[in-house]
């Protein structure tokens, strides 16, 4: 794979590699770790009562928190992040009950040496999954799909797709291979970056390789089950997705500053997404079209929105008891500190306690956005860089809180 291959697949590395980590282990050794589903397999609910205190002042701890201070502190845990990673830049937002903090640090432009600002738009990569895996859910509420239909009985032509669920498609026990892992896809889409993909020759790229395994018998992340999600919901719902994700998500939670790229018209705002090659920034922005990515990746964003849908996701604003439920039937994932990936959502351990959410890669960016329910704690960072470690510096802001 040639140098601009293996700096721009980073797309891949926002495949099952993200949930352990981009460049913790190679994605080939994760999808050959894929975990059998057992009796031991899934777990149910967000766990509550776990958040350790730091002493009688730590997060969780019933103290009152000096915003003004936590809010410096948050800052300099984020410049201090940005130059110990050699981030070109970074965007944070922090909310931990009555307070709430976002900032930034370093550039959004390289070459125009323009600085970063808090509301600056990214491109969060598989962060899109908790959208689409909660336009599902709003769609099995009203009846208009089952979790345990088929998914041929939406999408035509998906290998297995009369013994493939549509729960497996979101919480990536179909075995469908992951299209992102395939050469031919990249040297096409690197080649020839103005070139639309459509969802079918996504998938047919997938369907080239033989599955990881059986339907259900394993755990093996793949975005091709959210490019078929995304097919799923316009056939349940008779929308386009874009459509769909404004109604129904962005517009009634007040995500004015997200939208799904490709789907509808981009907002100003976007910053440069950056690479390393022989030890320089290149700029990997447009390295491929969005679609790409499609709703497997796409969605663009920023910390304070992202930060507000998931407190309305996991706080039961956006679904109901039934819906979070069936989101946080937890299979087995056993990547890095990733304990569990029910519907579009990670759970993962923290000093907060159990924190939901979702990390992303995508040529240029990663992303990294949970909150700790137990806590009220929410963070969400987003770096400019396709090789940083946005969820390294959610760790960081994780300890400052504790110390609070």
């Amino acid at each position: 794979m040639s140098r601009v291959l293996q700096r721009t697949a980073l797309f891949a590395c926002a495949g099952a590699a993200l949930l352990a980590g981009c460049g913790s282990s190679s994605l080939a050794s994760l999808q050959a770790e894929a975990t059998s589903i057992g009796e031991g397999g899934r777990s149910d609910g967000i766990e509550r009562g776990e958040a350790r205190a730091a002493g009688a002042g730590g997060a969780g701890g019933g103290t009152s928190v000096d915003c003004d201070e936590v809010s410096a502190e948050l800052q300099a845990a984020l410049d201090a992040a940005v130059a110990d990673q050699g981030l070109p830049g970074a965007a944070a937002a922090v909310r931990l009950g009555a307070c709430s903090w976002r900032g930034a640090s370093g550039i959004a432009d390289a070459e125009a040496k323009v600085p970063m600002r808090p509301d600056d738009l990214f491109r969060v990569g598989s962060i899109t999954k908790t959208f689409m895996a909660t336009l599902a859910l709003m769609l099995r509420a009203e009846g208009r799909l089952s979790l345990d239909d088929g998914v041929s009985r939406y999408v035509e032509g998906v290998p297995d797709g009369e013994q493939i669920s549509v729960r497996q498609i979101l919480n990536h026990t179909s075995g469908i291979y992951d299209f992102t892992q395939s050469d031919e896809f990249w040297s096409a889409a690197l080649s020839d970056p103005e070139r639309a993909w459509t969802p079918r020759e996504l998938i047919e790229v997938a369907a080239s390789h033989p599955p990881y395994f059986a339907p259900g018998q394993g755990f093996a992340y793949s975005n091709t089950n959210y490019i078929i999600a995304g097919l799923i919901l316009e056939a349940a719902s008779g929308e386009p997705v874009g459509e769909l994700l404004r109604a129904r998500i962005l517009e009634p939670a007040g995500l004015a500053r997200t939208y799904l790229d490709g789907a509808e018209a981009a907002l100003p705002g976007l910053v440069r997404g950056y690479g390393i090659d022989r030890g320089k920034l290149v700029d990997t922005t447009s390295a491929a079209d969005p679609s790409a990515a499609g709703t497997a990746g796409a969605l663009v964003s920023t910390t304070e929105d992202l930060t507000r849908f998931y407190r309305k996701v996991l706080d039961g604003e956006l679904l109901g008891p039934a819906e979070l439920a069936e989101m946080t039937t937890w299979m087995d994932a056993r990547l890095g500190d990733v304990t569990g990936y029910g519907l579009g959502l990670s759970r993962r351990g923290s000093q907060l306690g159990p924190q939901y959410g979702h990390d992303g890669g995508i040529w240029g960016f990663t992303s990294s956005s949970y909150h700790a329910v137990d806590s009220d704690a929410s963070i969400t960072v987003l770096v400019n860089l396709e090789v940083g470690d946005a969820r390294r510096i959610v760790d960081d802001m994780s300890d400052v809180l504790m110390m609070r």
